[in-house]
């Protein structure tokens, strides 16, 4: 590797652990990646507004929420409407568990 590529890679790690200390991920166009529970709940929140159920399965591995039932309360108590039915999904390793699916109710 050149000191030139040396340069490259060296800022990208400091870019990368900025990102970390300052508890964001970025991937670069303009989406936070970070875990706070802010960002956790806006993640939900845009899924379910774009009209799509949510499975407690689905929100840990596709928005990487690692506790949705806390950041779904917590939506709630903020005054979204979110309804919860119970159904049975099978996880990666293909054992079915019962777990929510969350949706957005209609508003009066």
């Amino acid at each position: 590797m050149s000191a030139g590529n040396d340069d490259a890679a060296n800022s990208g790690q400091v870019r990368g652990a900025r990102a970390k200390q300052n508890g964001r991920q970025s991937n670069g166009n303009g989406e936070d990646h970070s875990n706070t529970s802010a960002a956790q709940r806006a993640r939900i929140l845009a899924w379910l507004q774009a009209g799509r159920p949510l499975t407690t399965l689905q929100a840990r591995r596709e928005l990487d929420v690692l506790h949705p039932a806390g950041r779904v309360e917590e939506l709630r108590k903020s005054g979204e409407l979110i309804l919860t039915t119970w159904v049975r999904e099978a996880t990666d390793v293909g054992r079915e568990h019962r777990v929510a699916r969350y949706s957005l109710g209609a508003r009066a």
